[in-house]
This record gives C-alpha cells, structure tokens and sequence, in this order.
C-alpha cells in the first residue's frame, strides 16, 4: 500500500486527494491544521452576513473544471457579468484603466492616450516588452508613460508593496488586459461596452459562500483537522505533526506556503537553504462589513490606485448573489496590503475609523450608515513577488523536492500568482503524477 501524504486542505490539496479517490493501492491522508477545509477559499458567518477571506470567484476557463464545478455545487452557482471599476481623480471609470480614460479629465486622458501612442510607436516589438522585465519598465513600454503614472504605478505598488523595478512582470500574463491603440482611443471618447480580461464574466455559490466549494471538494477524502506539520525528514520520508505523531510517506504533496515547507525541512543542503530568503511575499488584512443599507454599489470590486485611500481594493458579495446579507443590507471585504513585518493595528477604534473616512470620500458609504457586523481576517500570505531571479531560484527548489518525491503545489506551494481554477488543477496534476492516471 502506498502512502501519500498531502499538507494542507486548500483547494489544491482537496483536489489532489479528490483525485487520488478510490484508487488501488493507495492510502491518502490529508492534514490541515485550522479546524475547517478550504484554505484561503473558506467562508465565515457573523449575524446573517456570510463573508469570504477576500473576493473568491470562480473564473472558470478548462471544459473539466467547468464540468467538475458544476457537478460539484449541484445547482448552487450563480452566474455573474463582472461590473468593475477604478475610482481615481475623484470619479469611478470602468476597469481595465488603459481602456476606460473617458470621463476622467481630459488632461490625464490626453497624457494617457499620448504615453500609449508613444510606447506602440517605440515598443512594437514583443521582444522589447518581455514579462521578465522589471515590472516599471514592462509597463511603461506597454500601456505609456501615462498609464503608467497614473494606475500601473500607483496601483501596483500600493498591492505589492515593493519597489516596482525589483520585480519583473512575469506575473502579469493572463491578468494584465493588453489592449490595442484603437481601444485606447476610442476609450478615451466614449465608454466601451466591451470587455477586457479573463474575468468579464465568473461563477459564484448561491448559497453559503465560496466555502460550499472546498466542503463538497473534501468529501469522502480521509482529512485530519486541527493538525499541523511540524517537520519534515525528507531523508527518512516522515512527519513529524502537532500531535507528537510521526507519519511515514511515500510521496509527500505539499501546498502550504513554500517558505512554510522549507523552513520546516531539516537537514537541508546548504544550496537549497540559502535560497529560502529569496522568497518574499505581501500580506493582506481582510476588512469585511455588514451595512444596514441595501445596493450600497452596483459594482462587483473597484480599484483605489490612489495613496489617499488605505485600501486597494472593495468588493461587494451581495453583487455576487443576494443569499449573503440579510434583506435590506449591504456587505463588503476591504483589502489593505502590508508587508509581512509590518503588523497592522486593527483593533484600533482609529483604524476602522479610518477605513470608514475613506469609504465616506469615496462616495459607497454615508453619514448616516450604520456597520451593523465588522469581521478582520488577516492573511500572512498573500500575494508571491516576482523577483528577477524568481525562476532560476524555484528551479532548483522544486528540482530538489522532486528528486525527493515531494510535490510542492497551488498558489503558495507553487510560490505564484494563480486562482482557484489553477490550483484545482494543480491537484489533479499532482495526483496525475503519482498514478498515471489523465
């Protein structure tokens, strides 16, 4: 019989253990250390508000997860036309930015279309726009100097909290709309009704939050709750957990943050080691409200790219589907990225008053609205940086974990920028490896 130990009960790991189902020969294992499934894509309930760990939606791309989702939820989906939007020199535009500079005034539009006229004339050439450029100069030579100035910059920086010529672009990919000059323009004369992006339309739980998902994912699959890791021997294939038991493997499946895996990792070689401060990350604090007024917005999320707003992004669950406010209210998750040394004060009555000052500016609450729930979640890891060396470094970790038959996966065992739909694939991938099986 063999034995395959999976760390940690996210989606990439649920998947993993899903389809490793029923299989000859097998016995899966997987241990979470929190007290339900779901990882980051989990839900909680405060007095008739269900709140999300920030927005988790389903953007749904392959046939198979299509399909899997759906059979899954049985009927509990919603499906939804993304209404986004950036809210900057004080009036909301749709998003993406690069295509949406009607209605903002007219010399920033102007400078927009300029910068983008310029970066098509002098940067044609993919070759001279490749993702593995530091993200500032990516930018500046795809979307323009003005652009840049005005949301890549601002933007990026307020989510990454890095110096944006310390990472490259190679995160971008499918989440960076990259429009076409006559987009821009006409953009910049009228608003489009056109959409931009992967995700211009998404799939939401009707019911229950996006923590129905995981839950149905989990069933039938052999899950230790409560449990963490504490160490792993990869020498003697065992790990050690919180409860003072050691578990033999045959092959180990780790999604938990990779920095989490190494560090726990003893013994290691010294070239493998020393590589482990290369990984950097930002943290998140999850700000969800319940507002006693119903459609506070219209929108799905809006973008804040300015500095004069603490958070860089607000999104609305009861947009979603109606199921996750009480009737006649509102609700809304609120991020603020800080980096991970840098401790938040959130229980502060200042800082709840301030994110409240900034809601009020912004024009989403009033006066006379009253938060009627108030729900912090903080979240340690994020979002991955995308250092110049991030490729050749990983390489040589997941080289080194594989030859030791550990799998390091999802969006923090991957040490990327994905969504869920990826790190359901992931696990399917990573159970595809262990059996053969497609």
């Amino acid at each position: 019989m063999k034995k395959i130990l999976v760390l940690g009960a996210g989606l990439a790991g649920l998947s993993t253990a899903y389809h490793l189902r029923n299989k000859k020969n097998l016995k899966v294992l997987v241990i979470e250390k929190s007290a339900h499934v779901g990882g980051t894509a989990r839900s909680v309930e405060v007095d008739g508000f269900t709140f999300d760990f920030t927005g988790h939606l389903l953007h749904l791309h392959h046939p198979y997860t299509k399909e899997l989702i759906r059979k899954l939820l049985k009927g509990n989906l919603m499906s939804c036309v993304r209404k986004a939007a950036i809210y900057s020199h004080g009036v909301i535009t749709p998003y993406p930015f690069q295509v949406n500079t009607y209605g903002l005034p007219n010399s920033v539009k102007k400078e927009c279309v300029q910068g983008f006229k310029t970066a098509v004339e002098k940067y044609s050439d993919d070759t001279l726009r490749k993702t593995s450029l530091p993200f500032s100069k990516w930018s500046e030579r795809t979307f323009g100097e003005g652009i840049h100035r005005y949301f890549m910059k601002p933007y990026n920086e307020k989510l990454w909290q890095t110096p944006l010529d310390t990472m490259t672009a190679e995160w971008c990919g499918m989440f960076v709309p990259q429009p076409k000059l006559e987009d821009v323009i006409a953009g910049s004369e009228k608003n489009l009704e056109k959409s931009y992006g992967y995700n211009a339309t998404f799939l939401y739980p009707k019911k229950g939050g996006i923590q129905v998902l995981p839950k149905a994912l989990a069933e039938g699959s052999s899950i230790q709750l409560n449990t963490s890791f504490e160490e792993v021997n990869w020498r003697k294939k065992e790990v050690k957990l919180s409860n003072g038991k050691t578990i033999k493997y045959d092959s180990l499946i780790s999604t938990v943050p990779l920095v989490e895996l190494l560090k726990r990792t003893r013994r290691l070689p010294e070239e493998i080691a020393k590589l482990i401060p290369k990984l950097k990350w930002t943290s998140v604090l999850c700000v969800n409200l319940g507002v006693n007024r119903p459609k506070i917005s219209d929108k799905s999320w809006i973008y804040f790219p300015e500095n004069k707003f603490i958070f860089y992004r607000v999104g609305f669950p009861m947009n979603f589907t109606p199921h996750v406010v009480p009737k006649g209210c509102s609700s809304m998750y609120i991020e603020v990225a800080h980096l991970p040394l840098k401790k938040l004060n959130y229980k502060s009555p200042n800082f709840l008053k301030r994110i409240r000052s900034d809601l009020e500016k912004c024009g989403i609450l009033k006066k006379q609205d009253k938060i009627l729930v108030t729900n912090f979640i903080p979240i340690h890891y994020a979002y991955v940086i995308y250092p110049s060396d991030r490729t050749k470094t990983l390489g040589t970790l997941f080289n080194f974990l594989e030859q030791n038959q550990i799998q390091s996966i999802g969006r923090y065992g991957g040490w990327k920028y994905s969504f869920m739909e990826e790190a359901i694939l992931d696990g399917k991938k990573a159970a595809k490896a262990i059996t053969g099986f497609c």
